[in-house]
């Protein structure tokens, strides 16, 4: 009685860890994916699938054969084999898979072994098919000899020879790819060459204990190797962010480009002004006073147009990346200064409560508060009002930037943070300013909320994980 148990539980675990395997597999999203062997693993998911199926059929087959009628017993092991063979070649496809991309001159020619075992087991086969135990038992042994050995030697060899390709995405992911290769080598000895209920000599057990094993440790190293997916997802995620931010920093540095080339016009036309009088003074008598008078204009002038080129170099040089204590207040104080002049045409309110520092990329947050302030004066009248305010709440530090504008209809309310949708013109706006908020919020820990009401205006609240308190 104790063995009929011991033999339960090693088939239902052993069903159970294939069926885990398909459900890891068709679980993760891998749509996104460059990885090539994602394209495979749909084979794989099947085998496991069938092969769960199989194991579990054995159970069922094992403990109530005798209750079968005789001539359904026939039917019920032809049952039997048919999901052996369908599972195995599930996983010779996927083995043939893998091999393709670590040699994808030679794809056509791997086809070749598949087609030549598949002949040679239907030719075996059909020299002495029956619906009797016996030849049926023999069918199983020669399908796991040309189908499942193949099958899982040449899985194997794949997540072996592809586990180096994915080292430079993840070592870790390289590391569990080989392990499942190793595992898959296990298999296709122990189920591909030793018969089923053979009792291996030295351990003196089972050979479906060992089975059962190498399918766990199949499962443990490919459910491990899934999360490359993962890291995958999260490195595009990232390139999508830095794309979109040096997007829309070009952007912003062609707009303020545009402002500098119109503020540089004026003191170019002094200069060009003054040295056409200075040329005309050239051939007169050398009235020094009035020509120093000239000169020092030109110097005035030279020096504005320097300062504003040396503004634009600040605002689009590469800074440093690390994160440090910042004080909220002092960052919207800078992004105030780089707005200048815009702000004349407003009302500009600030209220700094006692608030603790944040760690965070300084000039980053800069980048999120000359987004929200430039959003806030497209939408607000000239004379308008605009709120910058910070304090602290328990560990949280908020910063709100709140306008009196037009507001944000609510049917486009919760598509803002979408990247690229724009209510603006075509060639006015790339539509990433508040994905990209969005984006350096989530990367400093913290979140940013709107509040608006068409015609009342829109607030802003940005919320970070406080430090220590700062006084003062």
């Amino acid at each position: 009685m104790f063995d009929v148990f011991l033999i339960y539980i090693l088939y239902l675990f052993y069903g159970l860890a294939f069926f885990t395997l398909g459900v890891a597999i068709t679980s993760r999203d891998t749509s996104f994916s460059n990885l090539k062997f994602s394209r495979f693993l749909w084979l794989l998911a099947l085998f496991a699938y069938s092969h769960a199926v199989h194991e579990w059929f054995e159970i069922f087959f094992l403990f109530h054969s005798v209750d079968f009628p005789l001539r359904f017993l026939p039917v019920i092991i032809a049952i039997k084999f048919l999901l052996t063979l369908i599972s195995f070649l599930f996983l010779l496809a996927f083995g043939l898979g893998m091999l393709s991309l670590a040699y994808p001159h030679r794809r056509r020619l791997l086809l070749l072994p598949a087609f030549l075992l598949l002949f040679l087991l239907l030719s075996l086969l059909g020299q002495n098919l029956g619906l009797n135990s016996d030849s049926l038992q023999l069918a199983d042994l020669r399908t796991r000899h040309f189908i499942a050995f193949p099958g899982a030697l040449f899985s194997g060899i794949g997540f072996l020879l592809y586990s180096g390709t994915v080292r430079p995405l993840s070592q870790s992911g390289a590391t569990s790819l080989r392990g499942a290769g190793i595992a898959m080598l296990v298999y296709s000895i122990f189920a591909g060459l030793i018969p089923s209920t053979t009792t291996l000599p030295l351990i003196g057990v089972p050979v479906e204990v060992v089975r059962a094993l190498s399918a766990f440790a199949l499962l443990h190293f490919t459910m491990r190797a899934l999360h490359i997916f993962d890291i995958e997802w999260r490195a595009l995620i990232e390139d999508r962010l830095n794309r979109f931010a040096q997007s829309e920093k070009l952007f912003a540095i062609g707009k303020l480009a545009a402002g500098i080339a119109h503020e540089i016009n004026n003191p170019l036309a002094n200069i060009q002004l003054n040295v056409e009088m200075l040329k005309g003074k050239l051939t007169g008598l050398p009235e020094e006073e009035k020509y120093l008078r000239r000169v020092d204009a030109i110097e005035t002038n030279v020096e504005r147009a320097s300062k504003i080129a040396r503004e634009l170099l600040v605002f689009s040089r590469e800074r440093e990346t690390a994160l440090e204590p910042t004080l909220l207040g002092e960052v919207i104080e800078s992004t105030l200064s780089l707005l200048g002049p815009r702000l004349n045409d407003y009302r500009v309110r600030t209220e700094y409560g006692e608030t603790a520092p944040v760690m965070a990329i300084p000039w980053k947050l800069e980048e999120v508060f000359l987004n929200l302030l430039s959003n806030s004066m497209e939408a607000t009248p000239v004379g308008g009002t605009l709120s910058l305010r910070t304090y602290q709440s328990d560990s949280t530090v908020f910063a709100e930037v709140e306008d009196s504008g037009s507001g944000i209809p609510p049917e486009i309310l919760n598509s803002i943070f979408d990247p690229f949708f724009t209510t603006k013109e075509v060639g006015e706006g790339t539509g990433l300013g508040l994905s990209i908020c969005f984006g350096i919020m989530a990367a400093h820990g913290g979140k940013i909320k709107v509040q608006s009401e068409t015609g009342l205006g829109t607030k802003m609240t940005l919320s970070f994980p406080a430090g220590a308190v700062h006084h003062g």
